[in-house]
């Protein structure tokens, strides 16, 4: 009996130490209060497992199996990106999963999503749009987070209404409000919490998803920029998360009415590069400036969202790389690789968008003083470091820290209503941090020192990979220093095994970027590893890389680019537009006419109306006229029931001064289209 109760104490006594025995402890911390912006010093942060168990005085005693000295460095809850695109903007094509499945290729998707976003702090992501066929990768990647990549949470599909033209991979017809209703239902029942609403989502359609949504408990997020439905309807419809800060703009202003305006104003012309957009986005800011009425209409929108509880993305480091206002250049598009914006004005210009950047960040202050909750969706290519220059940007615009490291953190996981177990430093919650080194409250720019990086309670490292770095050096050092470092990196022991899924993937991205002697280079580079593996890309990838060197005007990179990828990847299908525009380019008008009507009817080639549209603009804008209406009746040829082809025939014949072609092809236009405001007005003014 003794000898019972000795045993018994001890095994009570050995309890004790293992419960008191943590997995990790953080000791001598300054933790930021994420719900009430303060600091608190001297703690130490003791977890278990994946959890938060205790938070005690730093000058008291605790076991732990691992601990990371904190020296009085503060400590954060990890960041939260609520806008960002995994697939697509990672190097995966847009249409299906399946090319990724060799050689463990999704794992290496997944692992990118690390080298983006966790290995700057951001802990979770919220992606805002992906192709369907990889609903079931990713929604595997969200039930199953792991230590070494940031939590995921899908919204599926960008939902947009019926429309007769060809829509991305990632955006989801609904055909009526009732098709609408059946989709949010499908979502539900395939687990997703989220949806995300697009801006070519027509009003009952939009009315009808909203209304399904509060049925089957799915958070709406919604992008609206379209004129079809404004935040103050949508929030009348019962949405409250909003996608970006500039789609106010036309929740208060008829953009049919006022971008002309606006372009007037500042002397610019429609935007032909998506860089440009981003930039008209912010001259629409500084055009509000200027008229009081407008701006009264934006305070009474603050007003009502800050009463609604509203909350608003940012996408602040793409409209500021568009003005040349950010330390790290993004765009809403990585294609083509670089690293000024596309954009194409003079010092007057440059100026008014200056001012007109200033009123955009004076405005987001102000959101955010009525009660508008701001939360971080950076909505780029490189998610991760555009989220430390969102920070430093509001910054400059006069937030504080506190309040800034708040909008990061818990103001976009209230949003997503994942804050029940993470946001903030407490017992019970999971243990995602940011450690840094050097002190953001003492200098903005400390976001980007050195930091220790704490997910599920296990201290990230971050994976080598060759074929990622191969893709930096090519583009920073050139092509033969490219080629030298991988194959010093092969010998490297610190690397692992090069897979076919990272070559692949670095080679994509380049070709895909329009980096025609880095693409080539990395292809044969892949080439002579893997002699015996297939390599393909997208027809769609080549003619949208195409366009943008034509848009820079790279014309022999253009040449070489297109010769390259015709002879090498034969079965991509590319748009009949970029086939006649090569035949012009080297032989003229009447070659490009002979290539469309050989291939019109052929299914050698993707045949778009609005394509070859496009086409025909990028000509107009440009000053071709000639090549212009010749493209415009190529269209007409093809496309005889469509007003719209009609419409931009006219504009072009307007252009050269012939009045008589241009009513013709007008009158036609409003006879196929009686509401079409432009051809109606352009009639009369005739």
């Amino acid at each position: 009996m003794k000898h019972t109760y000795i045993l018994l104490l001890w095994a009570i006594f050995c309890f004790s130490c293992n419960q008191n025995t943590y997995d990790l402890a953080i000791t001598n911390v300054q933790i930021f209060d994420s719900k009430t912006t303060n600091v608190i010093s001297n703690k130490t942060v003791l977890v278990n497992a994946d959890t938060i168990a205790a938070i005690i005085d730093s000058k008291l005693d605790f076991s732990a199996h691992k601990t990371i000295e904190g020296n009085n460095r503060l400590l954060i809850p990890g960041f939260i990106d609520t806008h960002v695109h995994t697939v697509g903007n990672y190097g995966a094509d847009a249409a299906s999963p399946e090319d990724y499945k060799e050689d463990d290729g999704l794992s290496m998707l997944r692992d990118l999503q690390a080298q983006h976003y966790l290995n700057y702090g951001v802990t979770t992501i919220i992606d805002m749009g992906q192709p369907e066929p990889w609903i079931d990768v990713t929604l595997n990647w969200q039930k199953n987070p792991s230590a070494n990549h940031p939590n995921i949470f899908i919204c599926g599909g960008s939902m947009v209404s019926d429309e007769d033209r060809r829509q991305p991979a990632h955006h989801i017809e609904v055909m009526n409000p009732e098709n609408g209703r059946e989709k949010v239902r499908e979502y539900a029942s395939r687990g997703l919490k989220y949806m995300k609403l697009y801006s070519k989502l027509k009003k009952p359609d939009y009315e009808a998803m909203a209304d399904e949504a509060k049925k089957q408990g799915i958070i709406i997020n919604s992008h609206v920029d379209n004129n079809r439905v404004t935040i103050s309807e949508g929030i009348d419809f019962g949405v409250h998360n909003f996608e970006h800060f500039f789609t106010l703009t036309p929740s208060i202003l008829n953009y049919d009415e006022h971008w002309p305006k606006m372009n007037e104003m500042y002397e610019i012309k429609m935007n032909s590069s998506i860089d440009e957009f981003a930039a008209q986005m912010v001259y629409f800011f500084g055009y509000i400036k200027s008229n009081p009425e407008y701006e009264k209409r934006l305070m009474a929108l603050f007003d009502k969202m800050a009463k609604e509880g509203v909350t608003l993305s940012s996408a602040l480091n793409v409209v500021a790389s568009s003005a040349g206002q950010s330390d790290f250049f993004t765009s809403f598009e990585y294609f083509p690789i670089r690293k000024s914006p596309m954009v194409n004005y003079n010092a007057e210009q440059q100026k008014q968008l200056d001012a007109a950047f200033e009123s955009f960040m004076t405005y987001m202050k102000v959101a955010h003083d009525k009660g508008v909750k701001l939360r971080i969706g950076t909505d780029c290519r490189f998610g991760g470091r555009a989220f430390l220059s969102e920070l430093m940007l509001f910054k400059k615009a006069g937030f504080s820290t506190g309040d800034i490291l708040q909008i990061a953190t818990l103001n976009g996981y209230e949003a997503m209503q994942l804050d029940d177990k993470r946001g903030s430093i407490e017992v019970g919650k999971f243990a995602d941090f940011i450690l840094f080194d050097k002190n953001p409250f003492e200098a903005i720019h400390n976001v980007l020192s050195d930091k220790t990086i704490i997910k599920d309670g296990i201290e990230f490292k971050p994976a080598k990979s060759i074929g990622h770095e191969l893709r930096s050096v090519l583009l920073e050092e050139g092509v033969d220093s490219g080629r030298s470092w991988f194959y010093k990196a092969k010998l490297d022991k610190n690397y692992p095994e090069v897979k076919v899924s990272e070559l692949k993937n670095t080679v994509r991205e380049l070709f895909s970027g329009g980096k025609t002697k880095e693409a080539i280079a990395a292809y044969h580079i892949f080439k002579t590893e893997f002699p015996d593996k297939t390599f393909q890309i997208n027809g769609v990838t080549i003619t949208n890389s195409c366009y943008e060197m034509i848009r820079g005007g790279n014309f022999e990179v253009l040449k070489t680019y297109y010769d390259f990828c015709t002879s090498n990847f034969p079965e991509a299908k590319t748009y009949l537009g970029l086939s006649v525009y090569m035949e012009i380019l080297d032989d003229g008008i009447v070659a490009g006419q002979k290539q469309f009507n050989s291939f019109k009817d052929s299914d050698s080639y993707i045949l778009d109306e609005n394509e070859i549209n496009g086409l025909g603009y990028l000509y107009l804008q440009s000053g071709k006229t000639k090549e212009a209406i010749a493209v415009f009746e190529m269209n007409v040829s093809a496309f005889p029931e469509s007003w719209n082809v009609y419409d931009s025939l006219a504009e072009a014949y307007l252009g050269i001064g012939d009045k008589a072609s241009a009513k013709l092809n007008y009158k036609k236009s409003v006879a196929l289209n009686p509401e079409s405001e432009t051809g109606l007005a352009a009639l009369k003014r005739l």
